[in-house]
């Protein structure tokens, strides 16, 4: 059967993680480089994260973010008020554990609208940024979010203040 791999991360152990979004499949894959279904289920996930703790978190573009215990998908957060999100893409972590990831669904360059959000360690789920044309991978550094606005073909850059919020949005790297 084939797949679609995304997501990669490494847990403490070295074992690295990966998700199959056509398949709704996360694989463990060990040292010896082979694959174990770690779980199948009714999903669409596109992208993982293993937390400082040892937790593993899932974007799922069906049900939002999801995290894996115990051989099975738990909901953390599945919309933004009233509204379901448009397809989670990536997710990563900062240094004190919140949770930072995009909303990517189908936007372009004609429907900018993709998101990214910060879900904080204390359970609050705040939007950063509301007009990203498909917002894709993203990394955390000191005080920025680097996220790849893949249909701008660039990579934009959020400054961080220190109560979390977004100052000065702005393009980092046009290609």
């Amino acid at each position: 059967m084939g797949s679609f791999l995304e997501g990669p991360s490494f847990d403490r152990d070295g074992n690295l993680y990966v998700v199959d979004l056509a398949w709704g499949r996360i694989f463990r894959v060990d040292e010896r480089g082979e694959f174990h279904v770690v779980i199948e289920y009714d999903g669409e996930p596109n992208g993982l994260a293993i937390h400082k703790d040892g937790r593993i978190f899932i974007a799922d573009h069906k049900h939002g973010i999801l995290r894996l215990e115990n051989g099975k998908v738990a909901p953390v957060v599945s919309r933004y008020h009233q509204q379901t999100f448009k397809g989670v893409n990536d997710l990563t972590f900062d240094p004190q554990g919140n949770l930072y990831f995009t909303d990517q669904g189908v936007t372009d360059m004609a429907d900018p609208t993709g998101c990214v959000y910060c879900y904080t360690v204390a359970g609050k789920l705040v939007r950063l940024a509301n007009c990203i044309p498909s917002p894709n991978g993203l990394v955390f550094f000191e005080n920025f979010l680097y996220v790849a606005a893949t249909r701008a073909n660039a990579v934009w850059r959020l400054p961080l203040a220190p109560d979390g919020t977004v100052v000065r949005l702005g393009v980092f790297l046009h290609l």
